[in-house]
């Protein structure tokens, strides 16, 4: 009989993740997840399995919590390079593939230059906050995901 090895989703990364739930302002039965990173992606093409945990942590959360949009906050990730990090800005597309679905990032100190490098180029200028759905804290990311709600109601 084949040998089947056991293995574990927090086994591929030392990634750290938490989950946060609630309404949003302007409609409370919309829920509003926020999924927090933390800890050092690895560089490079060594961090390839970071991105997929982080992916794969994300994805499970909107199965589960069936939010109507995502706050991903970085701010305690040390993240220096590595392509596949925007894999996880786009969670939740696939779930909701005919309809709008809203997510906002949240940059820190450890992470910024290089998540605006990897969004923007590496020869660009551009400073990170010319991206519409960037931020470098809560209450600006938590004023446009209500935002974006909002538009998204006014337009069905």
């Amino acid at each position: 009989m084949k040998q089947l090895q056991k293995v574990e989703l927090f086994e591929m990364s030392d990634i750290k993740v938490n989950y946060y739930l609630g309404a949003s302002d302007v409609f409370n039965y919309k829920e509003v997840l926020m999924i927090k990173y933390s800890g050092k992606y690895e560089f490079g093409s060594t961090g390839n399995s970071d991105a997929t945990y982080m992916s794969a942590m994300g994805k499970a959360a909107i199965e589960a919590w069936e939010p109507s949009a995502v706050i991903i906050e970085l701010q305690e990730l040390e993240y220096e390079w590595g392509d596949r990090l925007d894999i996880i800005f786009n969670i939740g597309s696939d779930k909701y593939a005919d309809e709008p679905f809203p997510v906002a990032v949240i940059v820190g100190s450890g992470c910024e230059e290089a998540l605006r490098t990897l969004l923007l180029g590496t020869h660009s200028k551009e400073p990170i906050d010319s991206i519409e759905w960037v931020f470098k804290d809560f209450d600006t990311a938590w004023k446009y995901i209500n935002k974006q709600l909002k538009e998204i109601e006014s337009n069905s």
